[in-house]
């Protein structure tokens, strides 16, 4: 028996209706954490006044995106479901996506992800004329790794490995997660064939092309995206990455860490507000290292 769960924070209201028009039919129950949204009534009136199996989760504050899904994580547990589908409050499921996820979700397979469509960056159509396959098993908890949204989570094994690290608030909270559930023996599968539509920022095509292993591992020229984030946002990509890192070196090396320059080259050469992002950058990188973090040991 299968739940949903959608983290809510001032959301565009027929974006999330859509979301939800997706996502209701395919699961018992719709759970929403609303974080203390400017908007809550019109989340609440849209979500219980439009749909039958959806339930507002109220906050009266924004306590961060991991302690929302540690809510809905409890709210699955309490009400029973084996499995959740994590959702952004602006993603949409394609139909039957989680029938096709809920085949791998056995033994050790402990979350699958779909194929994630960004609106942005690609169309239907090239998703559908794209050569993969079918099914991979990801070895990696950041680089090439699982995004929160659109995983079909084994609720147990979520709660098993400690559910997700509310200290993070935002940014690498899902990669943080998804290295315990690898270091705990788990296994975390994508399913190419369902897939997701999704918006990562406010990703803007620049016209720099750098190299990336396309099907095959071949090497294809890709354009670089532009994200597009405050320096809010900023500040935790810095700070999280660098608490990643201290927690996890010995098995993943530098991974997360060399992302950092080049997104703050990204924010200066295209982005505006160079000057707060830059700051923000700066700041993230001081806390991370001056934070005490403890080395997770298995």
């Amino acid at each position: 028996m299968r739940c949903a769960g959608i983290v809510a924070f001032n959301p565009e209201i027929e974006r999330l209706r859509a979301n939800l028009r997706a996502t209701a039919p395919q699961v018992r129950q719709v759970f929403v954490y609303d974080n203390g949204s400017a908007n809550a009534q019109d989340v609440r009136a849209l979500c219980e006044g439009e749909f039958d199996n959806v339930h507002v989760i109220a906050d009266t504050e924004n306590r961060g995106i991991a302690f929302a899904l540690n809510q809905l994580l409890a709210a699955a547990h309490d009400g029973g479901y084996a499995h959740i589908l994590m959702l952004d409050q602006d993603s949409v499921p394609t139909e039957g996506m989680c029938d096709e996820l809920e085949r791998h979700l056995s033994g050790d397979v402990a979350m699958v992800s779909p194929f994630i469509l960004d609106r942005n960056r690609m169309t239907m159509e090239e998703y559908r004329a794209m050569t993969m396959p079918p099914l991979e098993r990801l070895t990696h908890a950041a680089k090439h790794g699982a995004i929160t949204s659109g995983t079909l989570n084994d609720v147990e094994a979520a709660l098993v490995v400690g559910g997700f690290d509310d200290a993070l608030f935002i940014d690498y909270v899902d990669f943080d997660f998804n290295e315990r559930l690898l270091l705990n023996g788990y296994t975390i599968v994508k399913d190419n064939r369902a897939c997701l539509i999704h918006e990562k920022g406010k990703s803007e095509k620049t016209f720099v092309r750098v190299p990336r292993r396309g099907p095959g591992d071949k090497i294809v020229w890709q354009p670089l995206y532009k994200l597009g984030y405050g320096p809010i946002r900023c500040y935790y990509q810095a700070r999280n990455r660098v608490i990643f890192w201290k927690k996890y070196h010995r098995w993943t090396g530098l991974e997360g860490l060399t992302e950092i320059p080049m997104l703050m080259v990204l924010s200066l050469v295209f982005e505006g507000h160079r000057v707060a992002k830059l700051s923000a950058y700066c700041r993230g990188i001081r806390d991370g290292v001056r934070m005490h973090i403890e080395e997770y040991r298995k």
